[in-house]
């Protein structure tokens, strides 16, 4: 019986998912809300977003995830993210075995991946597949964009008001205001010795 309610289940979120247009992301809105740990009042879901595990993701409002996100949480793990938050089309939020805790007015691009944890590999006795995942965190502060493309790994945490710029592995902690760039990503300014700058 349980499995069949699982099947049921999986049914409803997939024929949920395809539903285009402002009818689609009220429904979404509505089942969402009764699933998540916590979500605000504006919370836009586009087409074909994965959610996983929903009842170990917190969201502020003024949620918005693009068409074909996905974020997850699964294994014991938490993901919590602030107000005004938009997660564009392709992007990954991999809560998965750790925890990623975002704060407010954040963008992230599309095909951006953030991931909590990742695949032992101490052992060369035994294949990696079956050694099992670390558990690490994610902190993301206030104000930050990250460019299409970034990758940041457990572990980091990137400061407030930071740029993460397209393409970047993020591999250490970022300071707040940071610009910052390359494989893996180092700081290559300063957003209040450039004011009003655009980075691409």
């Amino acid at each position: 019986m349980k499995r069949l309610r699982e099947e049921i289940c999986d049914w409803w979120i997939a024929l949920l998912g395809c539903i285009p247009g402002r009818s689609g992301r009220l429904l979404r809105r509505l089942y969402y809300r009764t699933v998540l740990a916590r979500s605000g009042p504006v919370l836009s879901i586009g087409e074909h977003v994965e959610i996983g595990c929903p009842s170990s993701i917190a969201f502020g409002n003024d949620i918005y995830l693009v068409r074909n996100a996905v974020l997850r949480a699964c294994g014991g793990a938490s993901l919590r993210m602030g107000d005004c938050i938009t997660v564009n089309g392709n992007a990954r939020i991999i809560a998965d075995f750790g925890e990623i805790e975002m704060g407010r007015d954040i963008m992230i691009g599309p095909n951006v991946v953030i991931r909590a944890s990742n695949h032992r590999f101490d052992r060369t006795d035994v294949p990696m597949f079956e050694q099992g995942h670390t558990n690490e965190r994610i902190v993301i502060g206030n104000d930050v964009w990250i460019g299409a493309n970034a990758v940041i790994l457990p572990g980091v945490t990137i400061g407030a008001h930071v740029v993460v710029a397209a393409g970047a592995v993020v591999t250490r902690d970022v300071p707040d205001y940071a610009v910052v760039a390359g494989v893996p990503a180092k700081v290559i300014g300063d957003r209040r010795a450039k004011a009003g700058a655009v980075f691409p």
